[in-house]
């Protein structure tokens, strides 16, 4: 009886194995409630593929901007804690009662801005309740 090649039996036992795709988020919230929170309510993406890596806010009880935002995408992605830059930046900002229209407006120019230095989808949302309510 032949022997199977070294290749053959290579690719057979590979073939069996289950390939992972895991996509990397990382969010940016407003303040420290979120950054405790979110990953506990969304840890049932994982069975779907999706990593929550990080929940980052801005230092020092800063305010959510565009600017801000721009910041923390930029050292998040040139300065990954895994080493590997995420697939996807959430930009979730709290409306508290104000027409989400208004305050999404402002980051709708934030993917344009750093498109040509980050490769990595950038989404913004809204909550319209604080996670703590």
């Amino acid at each position: 009886m032949p022997r199977d090649s070294a290749l053959e039996s290579f690719t057979r036992r590979r073939a069996l194995e289950p390939v992972e795709v895991t996509n990397k988020v990382i969010i940016l919230a407003s303040g420290e409630t979120e950054r405790q929170a979110l990953p506990f309510l969304l840890s049932h993406l994982q069975s779907r593929g999706v990593s929550v890596e990080d929940v980052r806010i801005p230092p020092r009880n800063k305010a959510l901007n565009v600017t801000m935002a721009e910041k923390l995408i930029k050292a998040a992605w040139y300065y990954p804690d895994s080493g590997v830059p995420p697939d996807k930046f959430v930009v979730l900002l709290d409306v508290d009662g104000k027409r989400p229209d208004e305050v999404l407006n402002p980051f709708n120019e934030l993917p344009d801005l750093l498109s040509s230095k980050i490769r990595a989808t950038i989404r913004c949302a809204y909550a319209q309740r604080h996670l703590e309510a």
